[in-house]
């Protein structure tokens, strides 16, 4: 697995994108952030996914590809 960098991460701050995790999950919402591996339960970089009811943090090295919504 080849993990996103936040250079490929970043042109989807604040827009409506799919993410599509390893697992072949996807999950619709608005990219807010990134999370330093500091600042996280899972001690790694993570991507803040605001879908609504529920956030989601997601791994950097846990995400296949993300795509936008129009």
């Amino acid at each position: 697995v080849i993990e996103m960098t936040y250079d490929e991460i970043k042109e989807f701050m604040h827009k409506k994108v799919i993410v599509t995790d390893i697992d072949e999950n996807h999950i619709k919402g608005t990219l807010t952030n990134t999370v330093s591996e500091y600042d996280t339960t899972s001690g790694k970089e993570e991507i803040e996914l605001d879908a609504g009811k529920i956030s989601y943090g997601i791994p950097l090295d846990e995400i296949k590809n993300i795509v936008e919504i129009q």
